[in-house]
């Protein structure tokens, strides 16, 4: 069913593109030999992958199916290419690595220290983001792992393995000096600060991620009928802005002290503490790659290691 990549390539392309003539213009092809490619798939996937319409083509429900199939196969397909290419040249690949804000800054460093002690020629990509802009990459095939709060109720494709190994604690914190930690704190102290979010999503428009943190401030409006007057949703740069003002966030504090030149502590309050599960989602295929293996047992060593210890107190 899979076995000619160039079919696979043309009926991708039709189902970019929309139209089987503009699919033709893109790959240089007639458009009667693009239609029999797409027949010979049909018979030899025996369904039917595109509904006609008065404007071009649509996938049917059986289409968008082989379609997502067939996407993995080929990511599969050049990843193993480029394995064997690096090694026949002798030139190493590179690993691409996406991390939560607190991951990229407290766990990453000394991980990525430790692994080029072993690897050093290996080339390391680094990007800060959320867990499912982090899967879209991996699903996509333009990622290796992910490091950082993992839903343990999302459903991931098979080409995904997901690793979940550390209970994690997150709070409302603030700079050490910050007011709020020279006394009570109540629910409308909070919203008369301004808020960072760190883990706002980059993706804005029709995307279905909100970030914990305005989940958070809905809810204190809902409790207190006063909303926060400014919130900066930074995302990853969000926590350097946290040493330079007096604002709030809701941050994971297992790794608190473990963040470089920031002197952040929690909040005295119950409110906004939460526990969730943490750990490392991967491409299945990357478990081949020695190098791989090595840095995400790395970076699950360091995760597991020194841990901030918490003590909050509940609001009166």
């Amino acid at each position: 069913m899979f076995e000619k990549r160039s079919d696979l390539k043309k009926f991708l392309t039709v189902a970019e593109t929309g139209t089987v003539l503009g699919a033709a213009d893109r790959i240089a092809m007639t458009q009667p030999a693009l239609s029999r490619a797409i027949s010979r798939l049909e018979t030899s996937f025996g369904g039917q992958l595109f509904e006609r319409l008065p404007t071009g083509v649509r996938l049917t429900e059986f289409g968008a199916t082989v379609a997502e199939q067939a996407r993995h196969i080929l990511r599969e397909i050049e990843t193993a290419e480029g394995r064997v290419a690096s090694a026949l040249s002798g030139h190493s690949r590179s690993l691409q690595v996406t991390a939560g804000p607190t991951w990229m800054q407290a766990i990453l460093p000394e991980a990525v220290g430790r692994f080029h002690d072993a690897f050093p020629d290996i080339e390391l990509r680094l990007h800060a983001m959320t867990f499912l802009e982090g899967i879209r990459l991996l699903v996509n095939g333009e990622s290796d792992l992910h490091c950082g709060r993992i839903d343990t109720e999302r459903h991931l494709p098979a080409i995904l393995r997901r690793e979940s190994f550390l209970n994690m604690t997150s709070c409302i914190v603030a700079r050490s000096d910050h007011p709020l930690h020279a006394g009570e704190v109540s629910l409308e102290s909070l919203a008369e600060w301004p808020w960072i979010d760190c883990e706002a999503p980059a993706r804005t428009q029709d995307d279905e991620e909100r970030s914990p943190l305005a989940e958070l401030l809905d809810e204190l409006f809902d409790r207190t009928r006063k909303r926060v007057r400014t919130v900066v949703r930074a995302g990853p740069a969000g926590l350097a802005l946290m040493g330079t003002g007096p604002y709030l966030s809701r941050l994971p504090v297992t790794f608190l002290d473990r963040l470089p030149g920031l002197c952040l502590k929690p909040l005295p309050i119950e409110f906004g503490r939460a526990a969730f599960r943490a750990g490392i989602v991967s491409r299945v295929s990357a478990w081949d790659f020695s190098a791989f293996r090595h840095f995400a047992e790395t970076v699950r060593e360091v995760a597991r290691g020194r841990r901030t210890r918490l003590r909050v107190v509940a609001a009166t």
